[in-house]
């Protein structure tokens, strides 16, 4: 256990929307060094826009039903408006959705996912459950930095470009 304190502490602290921060491919390789593998094995399933309600034991499964009942409460929230009735919000703040553009409104909903695991963050400095928020927490930094005009452009950039090389390879392979 001494190494996960170790690990932690060598990671850069990570603010709302402030960059620069570790990549999640460098990240992921620096805790595959770290922790025992059962851990990393772990690490690896806790994915921020997970869908699906499954059982996972620790902080992941408390954020599984966090996130369950986040996009419920939209579904129910989008289904009155579709209908033309108002909606009475009972698991999260009604501003979070109701002010500002589509934009403002996916920054919102991912500054609550944000504030919502930092308070889940007592008591966990270098355990298993550090590792899993942090991230978490880093999944949202890049899922925000992809809404920045220059950043979604590099993003996009890429992924044409990866697109174009698969493209191209399966082109080779059928040839």
């Amino acid at each position: 256990m001494d190494k996960y304190i170790y690990f932690a502490a060598e990671l850069p602290m990570l603010k709302w929307s402030e960059a620069p921060f570790i990549s999640l491919s460098a990240f992921l390789e620096e805790a595959r060094k770290w922790l025992s593998e059962s851990d990393f094995r772990r690490l690896i399933h806790a994915v921020l826009f997970h869908y699906d309600l499954q059982k996972f034991a620790g902080i992941y499964g408390k954020y599984l039903c966090f996130e369950h009942a986040l996009r419920k409460e939209l579904a129910a929230y989008r289904k009155s408006r579709k209908e033309g009735f108002e909606h009475r919000f009972r698991d999260i703040p009604p501003q979070l959705v109701r002010e500002g553009n589509p934009l403002d409104v996916e920054k919102n909903l991912l500054r609550y996912r944000w504030n919502w695991l930092e308070d889940q963050e007592f008591g966990h400095y270098s355990d298993p459950d550090f590792f899993i928020l942090y991230y978490l927490k880093l999944q949202i930094l890049h899922q925000l930095a992809v809404y920045e005009e220059e950043a979604g452009r590099k993003a996009f950039r890429a992924l044409v470009e990866q697109s174009k090389e698969t493209n191209s390879e399966n082109a080779e392979k059928s040839a």
